[in-house]
């Protein structure tokens, strides 16, 4: 349990620096960096594995997932009906009306989360708003809808049901066959500066 409260200290902090080298823009309408540290600490902005998996079922028409991996690795697998914008190219002027959609959640993932991380900060950085992260990206997402555990005997009944419901969703989105989950690498970032109205040179 400490080593997971270690981990999650150590990815705030990673975060709180890349927040801190960002240049600053005092002539435009990004967010305050004071207010954006305070949203990256805030949970509400991650949707759990079990979250998206129940609106992808319910078809939610407000949910717009977003792949920011690489082109290479989207086409290999990605989740259904997710969109692909590189983290590299997140800031360009060409995505700006897909961050921004009305009445649209954009979830953002990727293997883990370090990607998806770097990706909402810059984007809530710029002001778009009804940005999410999906927590733990797909290695989550295989580790509980794909492939769940079944929970001791001794567990409350809402383990049971969410085991039940994470073996239909695993179903659903399979078509009744095991899928065994594509081997990823370990998530590397290296922090770019952003050239003004231009793309983020750079990133993983």
């Amino acid at each position: 349990m400490k080593l997971k409260y270690v981990i999650s200290a150590a990815i705030l902090i990673l975060l709180g620096f890349i927040l801190l080298i960002l240049p600053d823009r005092s002539e435009s309408d990004d967010l305050e960096p004071e207010i954006l540290l305070q949203e990256i600490i805030d949970p509400g902005r991650f949707l759990t594995t079990d979250m998206i998996a129940e609106r992808l079922v319910n078809e939610d028409p407000s949910l717009f997932l977003v792949d920011v991996r690489s082109i290479y690795d989207y086409e290999e697998f990605t989740l259904p009906g997710a969109f692909n914008i590189p983290l590299e190219e997140i800031l360009l002027d060409q995505w700006q009306e897909y961050l921004s959609q009305y009445g649209k959640d954009v979830v953002f993932f990727s293997n883990g989360s370090i990607k998806a991380d770097k990706a909402w900060i810059l984007s809530r950085r710029e002001g778009y708003k009804e940005i999410f992260v999906m927590k733990g990206g797909l290695n989550e997402w295989f580790r509980t809808v794909m492939n769940p555990v079944p929970p001791p005997q001794t567990a409350p009944k809402e383990a049971f049901e969410l085991y039940s419901f994470r073996r239909g969703a695993a179903q659903y989105f399979t078509g009744g066959n095991t899928i065994e989950p594509p081997e990823v690498e370990a998530e590397k970032v290296t922090v770019s500066r952003k050239k003004k109205k231009t793309v983020v040179e750079g990133g993983c």
